[in-house]
């Protein structure tokens, strides 16, 4: 089949490449995982994002600039986080079936959830990435019956971090990491992190985490409140603050991580942090909100949420009784990450993913 893979936002400047390389939001890498697997089974692949570099073949699929028009004929259309442009597209006579990848909750009252719930052609469709995602989307107006499922997935490097039979505990040194955006809980992180720090002083906190691969003009780059925060990582005791980093070296900082410091405070449609950290053999210390039971399965640790308020108390204490079973060498603990990670690298990769998507395509 001819494929289209089109991100809009011309605001992030990325390629086929970029997320080999350099920082990358998640649902940007997403797509071109996904690009990439469907490429892998035989199919004819285009991406349009907002590079500004050179079109062309990359990894054998098409690279182009997104211009505001299909450069070509295709069977079938993936617009990421983008149902704004089912009405151009099929305005401009594209018959075939366009599914909208959406990544984020549905915001009630905006021109976004009425275009969702409005879907005018019969081949419009909507990707949730999570059923809890999917329940969010059909309790705002969207027809359940046009909604399909398509999960997010781990990055390639992180599928082969353990070879088979290798110990995930030799691995790991007493360090724990934040790698999702500020606004989904680094603040919390931190404050959290001074109390285990005084009960576990051997624990290193690496904080993945910026707005810099944002545009200029983002709105929350450009808050002072960021400004403090990160200025905060920067100094607080035991606190090494490494911004955004590209995917090999997260992946292989996240190997020698024993938690997942991940006091969310925002409702996850899904969470490619948390998978990432699962096939790195973190434990992830986390919170029951939005879909991150589903993402965490029957592992990790979700700390209840109350009223918006997350109890330190007991997340510090869930993650220091971790450094602690890691200090002793728990062989349950190291039992208990040998099944998580063989679960993630099992059931989190984009070539499951495209032959998921490749059913959709069917039917």
């Amino acid at each position: 089949m001819k494929l289209a893979f089109v991100n809009p936002n011309l605001a992030h400047d990325y390629d086929v490449e970029t997320p080999f390389a350099a920082p990358l939001p998640g649902s940007e890498s997403a797509q071109v995982y996904l690009a990439l697997a469907l490429a892998r089974r035989g199919h004819e692949i285009a991406v349009f994002t907002g590079s500004t570099r050179a079109s062309g073949r990359m990894r054998g699929v098409r690279q182009e600039r997104w211009s505001g028009a299909l450069d070509g004929d295709f069977d079938a259309v993936f617009v990421t986080s983008a149902v704004d442009l089912l009405a151009p597209l099929r305005g401009a006579g594209f018959a075939g079936p366009i599914y909208a990848w959406q990544h984020n909750v549905i915001v009630p009252g905006t021109e976004e959830a009425a275009l969702l719930a409005g879907l005018a052609h019969p081949r419009d469709r909507i990707l949730c990435v999570s059923d809890w995602h999917k329940a969010n989307y059909a309790a705002n107006g969207v027809a359940g019956d046009r909604i399909d499922i398509l999960r997010n997935a781990i990055g390639p490097r992180f599928e082969t971090l353990f070879a088979p039979g290798e110990s995930i505990l030799a691995a790991k040194t007493p360090r724990a990491a934040f790698t999702s955006v500020p606004y989904k809980g680094l603040k919390q992180a931190l404050a959290f992190f001074k109390d285990l720090h005084a009960l576990r002083p051997e624990l290193i906190l690496d904080v993945f985490s910026s707005f810099d691969f944002y545009p200029a003009n983002n709105l929350f780059r450009r808050q002072p409140s960021w400004l403090l925060l990160a200025a905060e990582a920067k100094s607080a005791a035991g606190v090494a603050y490494h911004g955004n980093v590209p995917q090999p070296e997260l992946a292989d900082a996240l190997k020698r991580a024993i938690l997942l410091f991940y006091p969310n405070v925002a409702a996850e449609t899904s969470s490619i942090a948390v998978m990432e950290a699962m096939a790195a053999g973190c434990v992830v210390v986390t919170t029951a909100l939005g879909a991150l039971p589903e993402t965490v399965g029957e592992f990790g640790i979700l700390a209840p949420v109350v009223a918006g308020n997350i109890d330190p108390q007991a997340y510090v204490s869930s993650a220091a009784a971790i450094a602690e079973a890691f200090a002793a060498k728990n062989p349950a603990l190291e039992a208990r990450l040998q099944m998580q990670v063989a679960h993630a690298t099992a059931t989190c990769r984009w070539d499951i993913r495209a032959a998921e998507a490749e059913r959709l395509l069917e039917s």
